[in-house]
């Protein structure tokens, strides 16, 4: 077992507010689920995977526009901020996919796949790549947001946020040194933040594995 009793108490604290951050900042399942399901709706938890669904077809078609637009103006400034629009509106379709179908099946691999696909397509976006954190973590897979999460901080370094993510994972995933990397580098973006304290316990944990293991 990766954590023992002591650590797992404050390692299931970090999972519940990091969890909480990505629910809330993606906005799209619990709450909206819940609200649409008295409305009328046989099924909600379809209904927003169908949704969903639409939004990802119109997203692509807009993909493919913007594409044609590029080729035939390939020096055009305008179509070029036009395409990466079009990918990051498909990105932000193809990361609601995920989330709608991770609410009706947890297990369902179309949810990562969808999220791995978003992240393609928006490999900036924060809300994007904490979606496929919540898909990755929710499937017992976390190694698979990993590449996903370094990717990002290339773009965005100062995103502490995001730093505390990758140290999560990359611990449930059993990267000891690399989940270290990240935890060390969130506290010194954020060494005051509400989370802090937890990293710090985190790193403590780590070290002493470390210890022991030598």
């Amino acid at each position: 077992m990766l954590f023992d009793g002591k650590h797992q108490k404050v390692l299931t604290k970090v999972i519940a507010i990091i969890a909480m951050v990505a629910f809330a900042g993606f906005g799209l399942v619990a709450g909206g689920l819940a609200v649409s399901g008295g409305c009328g709706a046989s099924d909600p938890l379809q209904q927003a995977i169908d949704e969903a669904q639409s939004r990802v077809t119109t997203a692509s078609a807009g993909v493919d526009t913007a594409t044609a637009a590029v080729k035939a103006s390939p020096k055009s400034a305008t179509a070029k901020a036009d395409l990466a629009q079009a990918k990051l509106d498909l990105g932000e379709a193809q990361s609601s996919m995920a989330q709608a179908r991770l609410a009706r099946d947890p297990n369902d691999p179309a949810a990562l796949t969808d999220a791995l696909a978003a992240v393609d397509n928006a490999p900036g976006n924060s809300d994007v790549v904490i979606g496929l954190v919540t898909v990755a973590s929710g499937q017992g897979n976390p190694a698979a947001a990993l590449p996903a999460l370094a990717a990002y901080t290339k773009r965005n370094p100062r995103d502490a946020q995001i730093y505390a993510y990758w140290g999560q994972l990359a611990e449930q995933a059993g990267q000891r040194s690399q989940a270290i990397l990240a935890y060390q580098r969130f506290l010194q973006l954020a060494p005051d933040d509400t989370l802090a304290p937890d990293i710090r316990n985190r790193l403590n944990a780590l070290a002493a594995q470390g210890s022991s293991s030598g």
